[in-house]
């Protein structure tokens, strides 16, 4: 029985990555705005707790858009879905911010 549960997991979560590239891609700029100010004096920390809440109302929204255009995505995809595409965007926009906060030597 885990096995089966498992396999039709497996399939899933090919979609679930698919989704959010998707999602990502359709939010990355605003998350990037919305969090682009204060980021440079934060510790690493700080920074990812910032970032996952400036981000949290811009990735439900782009999710509620694609579960109305989809409506066999379940509740647990939806749920999945955001914790894929928050944790992805804290990769994205964190890589955005150490390459920002680098100093060029003279």
């Amino acid at each position: 029985m885990g096995l089966l549960n498992w396999n039709f997991r497996s399939g899933n979560e090919e979609l679930l990555r698919t989704l959010t590239d998707r999602v990502v891609q359709g939010c990355l700029n605003e998350v990037t705005q919305r969090t682009s100010g204060l980021l440079p004096d934060m510790l690493p920390a700080e920074a990812r707790g910032y970032i996952r809440t400036r981000a949290a109302k811009v990735v439900n929204r782009e999710i509620a858009v694609l579960c109305a255009a989809d409506p066999n995505l379940r509740s647990v995809d939806r749920t999945r879905l955001a914790a894929m595409v928050t944790d992805t965007l804290l990769i994205v926009v964190g890589e955005r911010r150490r390459l920002g906060s680098r100093t060029i030597a003279a």
